[in-house]
């Protein structure tokens, strides 16, 4: 009926790191489900686009740009002077948006 009780003398520095470093670890494997089951449209507006990325029309737009880090992370076409995102790119996109949010910095 009783068990073994262990003592490890650990420091609160000690266990700050074990813990920050468990949770680091899972955080960085951690990838929310895509809603590819979601129906969305071959093309997707911006607006349509921002909110299945859950990301704000500025954000999407400079994802839209080349920088001098980065090339464009979502490449708009343009169509009869109207901005439209294949679907494929957006969920791509997406899957990569959460392994990057998964990634805890120090």
């Amino acid at each position: 009926m009783y068990g073994t009780v262990t003592q490890i003398q650990v420091t609160p520095d000690q266990l700050t790191e074990l813990v920050r470093g468990a949770v680091r670890q899972e955080l960085a494997n951690y990838t929310p489900p895509t809603p590819e089951g979601i129906n969305l449209p071959d093309l997707l507006t911006r607006r349509q686009t921002a909110e299945t990325l859950q990301v704000s029309l500025t954000t999407l737009h400079d994802w839209a740009k080349d920088t001098n880090d980065r090339t464009a992370i979502l490449v708009p076409l343009k169509i009869n002077g109207r901005v439209r995102y294949r679907r494929t790119d957006v969920l791509a996109a997406l899957k990569e948006s959460r392994r990057f949010k998964g990634i805890v910095e120090g």
